[in-house]
């Protein structure tokens, strides 16, 4: 355990020592691509659980989704329609 402490002390001193400029892109190259990872990881659980708890039975999958199916069938609609005022119209 020491040793881990140890090695981030030195990666900490490091990055503190470094100048101004490369820290901040330093920072940017890690930090951006982990926030969008956890972002993504966070949205596809939302709808996951979003879609599980969902009560109607025909409701519009989350856009990913849909994305998916129009690419899979070509035909650029995904089949469903939406309900306006209890009246059904046009995608």
């Amino acid at each position: 355990m020491g040793e881990l402490v140890a090695l981030w002390d030195g990666a900490e001193s490091w990055l503190v020592l470094l100048p101004y400029p490369f820290q901040v892109a330093l920072v940017l190259v890690v930090l951006v691509p982990l926030c969008w990872l956890v972002a993504r990881l966070v949205d596809r659980i939302v709808d996951e659980i979003s879609a599980k708890a969902s009560r109607v039975r025909d409701a519009e999958p989350p856009l990913r989704s849909r994305e998916r199916y129009e690419r899979r069938t070509g035909d650029g609609s995904s089949g469903h329609h939406h309900v306006v005022s209890g009246q059904q119209g046009a995608p």
